[in-house]
This record gives structure tokens, C-alpha cells and sequence, in this order.
């Protein structure tokens, strides 16, 4: 596979993005987006991600350096499934939704207890 360079631009009144993809030796030509077209590109782009790693073993997050979002926007209700649906507002990659099993739901509401339990402020997270 060849080598691509990307490029990415933000319009100075934010309301479009300028999208270069092109092989690093020839030209590329670059695509205007507005932010309903850059949330579809984003989302086309998770549903490939998606399938290159379906069947791929999922790895643990502990210890991960992982993008962080404060505060964002969030919803949560009892799912279908026996369990929770979680969903916040991602400012990178828009709206996205979890259904967690009730096992996982009994681990996270336990390790938010043990979060209560402690002072306000404590700089210490429970193990």
C-alpha cells in the first residue's frame, strides 16, 4: 500500500472542513465538508475500523492512555439487553452509545460506591 500524507482544515468560521488525502507522490485534491458531512465521513471511517477488528482479541484499557472528554453530555436508561445503555456526546466522534451486560453495570456502580465512600477531593482512587 502506498504511503498517504492527510491533511486537515478547520474554516476560520468553523463551519466547514477542508479534507486532503493523497499519496505522498502524487497531487491530492482537497474536499469542503460541512458538520453534517464530517460527522458521516467520521462515522463511515468507525464502521471500517470496526470491521478490520472484528474477531481481533479485545485488550484491557487498564493502564491505556485514552482521550479524555470532561463533562460531556450524557444519557443512561436500563437496555434491552439485561443491562444498561450508556451514551454521551463525544466532541470528536459525536454521539456514541454502550449497552453494558449487568455484570459489567454491578463492577462500574461498585467502583463508583467505593468513589463515594471516599472524602470529597480525595486525591486517591480505590483499588
Amino acid at each position: 500500500m502506498a504511503e498517504a500524507r492527510v491533511g486537515v482544515k478547520v474554516s476560520d468560521d468553523r463551519q466547514t472542513v477542508t479534507i486532503e488525502i493523497g499519496s505522498t507522490a502524487g497531487p491530492s485534491h482537497p474536499v469542503g465538508l460541512d458538520l453534517k458531512q464530517l460527522t458521516k465521513v467520521i462515522q463511515l471511517l468507525g464502521e471500517a475500523r470496526s470491521r478490520m477488528v472484528e474477531g481481533s482479541r479485545k485488550l484491557p484499557l487498564d493502564g491505556k492512555t485514552v482521550e479524555t472528554v470532561i463533562e460531556p453530555p450524557w444519557y443512561v436508561q436500563v437496555a434491552s439487553i439485561d443491562g444498561s445503555l450508556l451514551a454521551f456526546d463525544h466532541p470528536s466522534y459525536g454521539p456514541l452509545g454502550f449497552a453494558l451486560p449487568r455484570q459489567d453495570v454491578v463492577r462500574i456502580v461498585r467502583i463508583l460506591n467505593e468513589h463515594l465512600a471516599l472524602p470529597a477531593g480525595h486525591p486517591d482512587k480505590p483499588s
